[in-house]
């Protein structure tokens, strides 16, 4: 009797270990995935969530380069405004007609306005908000003493950094240096009413050219960082899906192989309980015989 008890133990394990295979087995089958847990193989699935947290800290990379692609995209866009500005402005200058002397038109007095008025627009594209790196990068520093010079971003899994600089496009010195004009700073002899001087206003045009110049060359460098911003976030896309791709395919179950793991399952699990069947009727005969 020990004997068949031993047996019938066995013949247990062997339909639970088979029910086991069979539940492992289905899982990978609507899963699609041969590891689904640290007990399905310790090695790949360590392997596989290592690929896994590459791919989020890649993903997470890019995320950061998007918000500063998305500024500096701003930052171009006003610097385009601005150039369209400049551009206003030296129509403005060439508009100036020949006063008298003692002529204090009100027109004169309107296209000043409008000059200084336009000048104040390009100021205020510069203007930095909260958190808006696009403005920061154009700001004047001199105004805005708590805006850094420069913006580290880490562009890739390694922790690399790109330094975005500053590219000053304001109508200050240390920008495109457009100085508010008044009535005294385009006549001859520097008074208010007095003829205009046509060497000083082609010294402002002349001044207005040079600052589309610098403002050309500002955008051009802005433009570059964006061009080493879109290389990274590619790259970065690209070791991604090889991180993702990787992990899938430690991952991945292989149908037809599990497939024919359910058919031998089933063979066992078939043969376990006809063995178990066996054994029972065997016991019961025993039983009656002892009685």
């Amino acid at each position: 009797m020990e004997g068949i008890r031993t047996a019938m133990d066995r013949a247990l394990i062997a339909v639970e270990q088979a029910k086991a295979s069979m539940d492992t087995a289905t899982k990978r089958i609507s899963t699609g995935k041969k590891i689904n847990a640290p007990a399905d193989d310790p090695a790949r699935w360590s392997a596989s969530r290592q690929g896994r947290s590459i791919d989020g800290h890649l993903q997470a990379v890019n995320s950061g380069l998007e918000s500063v692609a998305i500024s500096i995209r701003g930052a171009d866009k006003a610097m385009a405004a601005i150039e369209e500005h400049i551009d206003q402005m030296i129509e403005t200058v060439k508009l100036f007609p020949p006063y008298p002397e003692g002529d204090n038109s009100e027109e004169r007095i309107r296209m000043l306005r409008s000059f200084n008025g336009i000048r104040q627009l390009i100021d205020q594209l510069t203007i930095p908000a909260k958190d808006d790196l696009g403005q920061a990068i154009m700001s004047d520093p001199a105004s805005n003493p708590e805006v850094p010079d420069s913006w580290p971003v880490i562009v890739n899994e390694q922790g690399d950094v790109k330094t975005i600089g500053r590219q000053e496009v304001h109508t200050g010195p240390t920008g495109l240096d457009i100085p508010e004009i008044s009535e005294a700073d385009i006549t001859e002899n520097g008074q208010i009413g007095g003829p205009l001087s046509q060497q000083k206003l082609d010294e402002i045009a002349a001044n207005l050219e040079n600052a589309k110049t610098v403002l050309r060359q500002r955008r051009d460098a802005l433009g570059s960082d964006a061009a080493a911003i879109g290389r990274a976030k590619s790259s970065n896309e690209k070791a991604a899906a090889f991180y993702t791709s990787y992990a899938e395919n430690l991952e991945a179950a292989d149908v037809n192989e599990t497939a024919a793991q359910v058919t031998s399952i089933q063979l066992k699990q078939s043969l376990a309980l006809e063995s178990l069947g066996s054994i029972t009727s065997l016991r019961s005969e025993l039983v009656a015989l002892l009685k």
